[in-house]
């Protein structure tokens, strides 16, 4: 349309977008309202206002109810937006119109509008029937009289948002209920609960728990389905087992395709059932195979969308993660259960132990005190000594048990306590102030401040013993400086005990587990890190039993006060424990033992930090097998005295020298101090206080004058993985209490004995390895003298392609000195056309892969280049590389190839001249005999000269296309080929060539391919294999053709020099003489022949070369002498249609020319140009002849007729006959082209191919052929 011209139309009704240029189209004449200019203004005015409107609007007019809306409402429509417009509104809604037929009715009887909010309708406008939510106001229009003519709904459409929320709560419910969720039922009723209200979304629902065998699957919840429903029943299971191990990802099935269990599916709340469910997966983590599956079964009237799937995922989802909490929550329960019993079961067996024990601790004790409370004279000092440590440790043992025992009963619920009125403050300071010694020995005060209590207390003395002892124990063996204070008083009714000391503090995080059960605080400083971790429980557990508490305050650094209250009176004891009579052996435990174990922690308990080897009075445990050079000394560390006193009373006996310290750290800085001759072994108790034996071995193995001192920890941790633990930490062994002496001398020694091994090893390889360096240094002088001397070029580069390190031989070879080389890239040196592959041979290094032989081309320092031949290996992150310069090697190599060809080419002169005389000699001996019978009369014998002249012709002709195909310039005609339906054209042919002394076989494979390639081409390629088979039976034998289809990969392509993909193989196979080695390398060698002069021209095989690759393919020949030869031809695949008409045929009659069709013939040799004139003439057709391209263009632009352009390619002019033909086709596009040439180069004729509507026909021709071929393009079309 003109600028600024309207329609009236657009004038009318501007904008709109879609359905404004709809509504102008539209034949409203057609229409009850009649065209544009007879509307009323009032319609005129709401539709204006409806179309520029950007909110959903729809509208009817007159008593018809013609159908409007703008483009915000297409939507709404879907599929119905090409029809709806000025159509019958109740027809555009005839679905829904009893909804809102009534509606509209209302409107326009009152004239008032309506409001509905969210209203259901379903709607047809997706191609099925769709759950849609509404809000919308139906508003009467008044014409232009008043009377309410119409009506206009502006309407939201609110699907998503109902639908959102509808699924937003299902959700909420499904998670609120899974919250609480203790076992797997609970989980299968908090579904039906959820799904209980009404599921429009899940109308059915069932979910399965499956397992490995079929009887594990159950039904978990079923929602939507009446009880008894075949669904949940064995066939339903049985299916739903077989489904379970195949489904991984959610899947939509048809319910139709579930099997008769699920036949007959309820509808829910909707009038239809589900066809349809979608089975999702249960996860479960940690595990491939599903807890079970769901069957949700969809809504009928929505689309399984995006929104809709992700819906059912996160309710699955949440199925999942309440399986999961549930399965959890059974696990902890059944673990808390376990522990309980294993709790169960301790406490029993340390009763029983503990009660066990007493008997043989009882029988060791008494024996041990008679011996003690003998005479002087009676027992040896040194034998009294020992029989005391047994004694020390025996009450120590014994204590041990009594407090396992009282657990025992404890957690029984079997302890009986006898309680009796007791003056406490006497009783307590007199259990206070058996420690006094023991404080004085360690520099600490002691203050116990027990005054006499108001009233007497009821307790059970033993178990207050156990108290006091323990707190005050407990006090010594963490206060190392300062003092400890034991004070009891009364205060609001209850006794008071308090135990504080000025110790080492216990952390805060550490407090609230302090008195729990066997808990230690880790790293605690003490005198001591023995102790079993329940002598606090058990203070605690005895108050508890008084009625009484226990607490602490505690700051690291600062002390420890712990306070126990217990009531005064009685009232809160049980009234038949009072006064009782006691029952119950007796676990009191003297105090000595408790004052005796703290004696010894003190440093000076023994004899530590000496060196003696003064026989201790005791028998020899054997003799020691080889006396070692030297006296060999032995660091002992342990925290336990009678322990230090009884190794080393041990080891001195033996003759070593033995140094005694009581912990980690002393050790640790005796062996320091003694650096310049370390102890030549470290035996290291594993629980130590501050640094432990593990601490220990890590400091001696970080310190290098000491790592190699072999390391033996002592452990009361048994069993293997204690031992596994230790080894791992690089101790050189590992002893667990309690072990023999017997064992731990025998021990000693052989770690002895391998360290010295180990030293003299040492001394050899330091020999050794100075013998190494001397030879490595002697090679290194080799190895740089050759660096200079080389011949060679040497290279050291990273794999970035930086030059590293060259040697001098560059300078010589290249004419580069290092500091020209050195951090530039050996890339920039190379010839351009070679980079690519030299970078992909750099990256092979790169991968580990060696090179072993790799040429290119390097630039000298002149500008010329050198051929080098390369060989390199990766190490360490770099490429060493060694060159060779072999420019002369390859000229040399050139030249002898070159005399090769030379060779060759005499052969060929020879045949050539051999074969073109004959050729030459029959045809102008024909001609001459022809012109002498012609001159004399005699008729009879011309038809024999003149086909002895055509066929020495011919045979010409084919041997200058076997002379220059093998060069790739010939054009060739490639078609779509059956290359099956080719060979069994030829068979018969071909059967004559090789003649009936050699057998024929033709194996064709079903379902072969096709290729694109001259079908000509390729049969005398075939031809041509098969002569040279037969000529390589001279004795006879056997000749195949083999048809196939062949897929090669990345590496069979690189082998056959081919791109990888499909191809078609054609093979020709004999069992004749075959071909050595050197005779294949140089086959496909033009000239190259292994027949005498005038036998062959060494051109048939190059020829077949030439085409196979020209056709994009190869040829490949296998063979061995004496086994025969299998040359097969690879043509890639052709996914187009086959032309079933591609094969040569015979020529069957000519049609004449039609009145005025025209040929123009272009060529600059007069005699071609009669000889095409003539037939052209001879057929009807009119000639018109150009001697080159010049004058043949102009005819071209002129305006006379031209049905086909018959051209030479090569012509003079300024043009070649493929230029001209384009120049000719930009005014007639549809212009036939026939080229006549004599193998004229490719790129003249567009490398082979030529366009639509062009045929190539090669000299020298028959007439009969140039015939077929004009006709053909003439015709054709």
């Amino acid at each position: 349309m003109p600028e600024g011209l309207e329609t009236p139309d657009r004038t009318r009704f501007p904008g709109g977008g879609v359905m404004g240029e709809r509504l102008r189209a539209h034949d409203w004449a057609a229409t009850p309202l009649g065209p544009m200019e007879s509307w009323p203004q009032s319609l005129c005015t709401a539709v204006r206002v409806m179309l520029a409107s950007r909110f959903a609007m729809w509208m009817a007019w007159g008593p018809e109810l013609i159908f409007f809306c703008n483009d915000a409402y297409l939507p709404t429509l879907g599929v119905k937006e090409t029809w709806a417009l000025g159509s019958r509104s109740d027809a555009v809604w005839a679905e829904i119109w009893p909804d809102i037929g009534p509606r509209i009715d209302r409107v326009f009887a009152t004239g008032e509008a309506t409001w509905d909010e969210g209203l259901l309708l379903f709607l047809q406008r997706s191609g099925f029937t769709e759950e849609t939510y509404h809000t919308f106001s139906y508003s009467p229009l008044a014409d232009d009289h008043g009377t309410v003519t119409g009506m206009l709904c502006v309407v939201s459409e609110e699907t998503e948002r109902v639908i959102g929320e509808r699924r937003l709560r299902k959700l909420r419910d499904l998670g609120a209920g899974m919250a609480g969720i203790r076992s797997v039922p609970e989980v299968g009723a908090v579904i039906e609960s959820c799904l209980s209200g009404g599921a429009h979304d899940i109308p059915v629902f069932l979910a399965y728990l499956t397992g490995p065998q079929e009887a594990d699957t159950s039904l978990l919840s079923r929602a939507g389905l009446p009880a008894g429903h075949a669904a949940t029943g064995p066939a339903a299971l049985a299916a739903i087992a077989a489904r379970a191990g195949q489904v991984s990802e959610p899947a939509i099935v048809a319910v139709a395709d579930l099997g008769l269990a699920f036949a007959g599916l309820p509808a829910g709340p909707w009038d239809l059932p589900p066809s349809h469910v979608l089975i999702l997966p249960i996860a479960q983590q940690g595990q491939d195979r599903p807890a079970g599956l769901i069957l949700a079964g969809l809504n009928p009237y929505r689309p399984l969308d995006e929104g809709y799937r992700g819906f059912l995922d996160l309710f699955a989802g949440q199925i999942a993660t309440g399986l999961a909490n549930a399965n959890a929550y059974e696990q902890e329960r059944r673990r808390v259960e376990a522990l309980a019993e294993i709790d169960r079961q301790k406490t029993l067996f340390f009763s029983n132990v503990s009660h066990e024990f007493r008997t043989p601790l009882t029988l060791m004790l008494g024996p041990l005190e008679e011996v003690i409370g003998k005479a002087e004279a009676e027992v040896m000092p040194a034998n009294r000594r020992l029989v005391e440590v047994a004694h020390r440790n025996g009450l120590r043992l014994l204590k041990l048990v009594n407090a396992l025992l009282d657990f025992s009963r404890i957690e029984a619920g079997r302890a009986q306590a006898v309680f009796e009125a007791t003056e406490l403050g006497a009783y307590t300071a007199e259990l206070a102030s058996s420690f006094r010694s023991a404080t004085e020995r360690a520099g600490l005060s002691l203050d116990v401040a027990c005054a006499p209590l108001s009233e007497p207390v009821f307790v059970d003395r033993e178990m207050w013993e156990k108290i006091v002892l323990n707190l005050i124990s407990n006090a010594f063996k963490f206060t190392l400086a300062g003092g400890i204070r034991v004070a009891l008083e009364t205060a609001d009714g209850q006794a008071c005990l308090t135990v504080s000391d000025t110790g080492t503090g216990i952390p805060e995080a550490e407090l609230p587990r302090l008195f729990e059960r066997f808990h230690r605080v880790a790293g605690a400083q003490g005198r001591s890190f023995e102790g079993s971790g329940i002598g606090l429980a058990l203070v605690q557990e005895l108050t508890h039993l008084h009625g009484g508490r226990v607490s602490v305050e505690s700051r690291p650094g600062a002390g420890s006060t712990f306070r126990v209250a217990l009531p005064l009176g009685s009232e809160h004891l049980p009234p038949d424990r009072i006064h009782a009579a006691r029952t119950q052996a007796s676990t009191a435990t003297r105090s000595q033992a408790f004052v005796e174990e703290a004696t010894r922690w003190l440093a000076n308990a023994g004899s530590e930090a000496i060196a003696t080897t003064e026989e201790a009075a005791m028998p020899p445990v054997g003799d020691r097998a080889v006396a070692p050079a030297r006296v060999e000394r032995v660091l002992l560390a342990d925290d336990n005295a009678d322990m230090r006193d009884y190794v080393r009373r041990l080891l001195t006996s033996r003759g070593y020298v033995v140094e005694a310290v009581a912990d980690g750290a002393s050790a640790l800085a005796a062996a320091r101090a003694a650096r310049a001759a370390p102890p030549d072994l470290v035996l290291s108790d594993v629980m130590m206080p501050g640094l432990d034996g593990f601490g220990l071995l890590a400091a001696l193995r970080a310190d290098a004058a000491l790592r190699a001192v072999p390391v033996i920890l002592l452990s009361a941790r048994a069993g293997e993985e204690a031992q596994i633990e230790g080894v791992g930490a690089g101790a050189d062994d590992y002893l667990t209490k309690p072990f023999s002496a017997r064992e731990l001398l025998a021990r000693v020694e052989s770690n002895l004995k391998l360290a010295r091994a180990r030293r003299e090893a040492a001394d050899v390889l330091r020999q050794l390895n100075e013998s190494l360096e001397a030879q490595v240094a002697e090679r290194t002088r080799e190895r740089d003298r050759m660096w200079r001397l080389s011949k060679d070029i040497m290279l050291i580069a990273g794999f970035d392609g930086m030059i590293q390190a060259v040697n001098p031989a560059w300078t010589e070879v290249l004419g580069w000195e290092a500091q020209d080389l050195m951090g530039s890239r050996f890339l920039d040196y190379v010839h351009a056309d070679e980079r690519q592959r030299t970078l992909e041979e750099l990256h092979r290094l790169r991968d580990g892969a060696a090179t072993p032989r790799f040429e290119n081309r390097y630039r000298h320092k002149d500008g010329s280049y050198r051929i080098l031949s390369w060989t390199a290996v990766p190490s360490e992150g770099h490429l060493h590389a060694v060159g060779r310069d072999v420019t002369e090697q390859r000229d040399l190599e050139d030249a002898f190839r070159q005399a090769q060809k030379m060779e060759a080419v005499g052969q060929l002169t020879g045949g050539i001249a051999h074969d073109f005389n004959n050729l030459l000699t029959g045809i102008s001996g024909s001609l001459e005999l022809l012109q002498s019978r012609l001159a004399q009369g005699r008729y009879g014998d011309v038809d024999r000269y003149i086909n002895a002249a055509q066929g020495a012709s011919k045979r010409a002709a084919a041997l200058t296309h076997r002379l220059l195909a093998f060069s790739r310039r010939q054009t060739l005609d490639p078609k779509p080929t059956n290359v099956n339906r080719l060979v069994t054209g030829i068979e018969e042919l071909i059967r004559r060539s090789v003649g009936p002394a050699i057998p024929l076989e033709v194996v064709t494979a079903s379902g072969l391919w096709s290729t694109l390639a001259d079908p000509n081409q390729l049969e005398n390629a075939l031809l041509n294999l098969c002569i040279n088979a037969r000529d390589a039976m001279p004795d006879g034998g056997r000749l195949t053709i083999e048809t196939g289809n062949r897929w090669l990969d990345a590496r069979a392509a690189r082998e056959q020099d081919l791109p990888p993909g499909q191809y078609v193989s054609l093979c020709v196979s004999d069992t004749g003489t075959g071909m050595t080695p050197e005779v294949i390398k140089r086959a496909f060698d033009p000239f190259f022949t292994t027949k005498p002069i005038g036998a062959g021209t060494g051109l048939g095989l190059s020829m077949i070369y030439g085409f196979a690759r020209q056709s994009g393919g190869q040829v490949r020949i296998y063979s061995e002498i004496g086994e025969g030869t299998m040359v097969c031809l690879y043509l890639p695949r052709h996914r187009g249609e086959t032309d079933e008409a591609e094969l040569p045929h015979a020529v069957t009659a000519v049609p004449r020319a039609e009145q005025g069709q025209t040929v123009l013939v272009v060529d600059d040799e007069p005699t071609v140009r009669m000889l095409v004139t003539e037939v052209l003439e001879a057929l009807g057709y009119t000639a018109i002849e150009a001697p080159d391209s010049a004058i043949g263009l102009r005819i071209l632009q002129s305006g006379a007729r031209i049905d086909l352009l018959v051209t030479d390619v090569g012509l003079p002019g300024g043009m070649n006959g493929r230029q001209m033909a384009d120049a000719g086709r930009a005014g007639r596009p549809d212009l036939k082209v026939l080229f006549i040439t004599g193998y004229a180069e490719n790129a003249v004729l567009g490398n082979g191919q030529l366009e639509h509507g062009m045929q190539v026909l090669t000299k020298p021709f028959v007439m009969d052929t140039l015939t077929a071929r004009i006709q053909e393009l003439i015709l054709k079309d």
